[in-house]
């Protein structure tokens, strides 16, 4: 779980400092889409943090962990379908750096946990 969680803490930090780059490069659209993503690896270490609070057993924060993995983007693919099906190509995007960003996540979990 700490390796986890060490992975998502330095994609959030890597993202804020992304953002803030191309902010400076007067690229808001771009810094924004970092931003999303950011906050897609911030919501994981909450949920990474919730996970170790409510038990002591690693195959139960596990548990945890997937379950939250698959329930939160759920909401996000409903989104992007709407989005899509609507011909608004911003929202479309932005769900698509949330589910890229969550794809990440489930590969950096599979990688660390086998």
């Amino acid at each position: 779980m700490d390796k986890l969680m060490k992975v998502l803490e330095a994609k959030v930090a890597e993202a804020a400092q992304s953002a803030a780059a191309l902010a400076a490069e007067d690229r808001r659209d771009d810094a924004n889409l970092e931003k999303i993503r950011g906050n897609v690896y911030g919501i994981f270490v909450s949920v990474l943090q919730a996970a170790q609070k409510q038990s002591s057993d690693e195959a139960a924060q596990r548990a945890f962990f997937e379950n939250n993995l698959e329930r939160i983007p759920s909401g996000w693919r409903i989104a992007r379908q709407k989005a899509e099906e609507r011909g608004d190509t911003v929202r479309l995007v932005q769900e698509d750096v949330k589910l890229a960003a969550i794809d990440e996540v489930w590969q950096a979990s599979r990688e660390l946990w086998g």
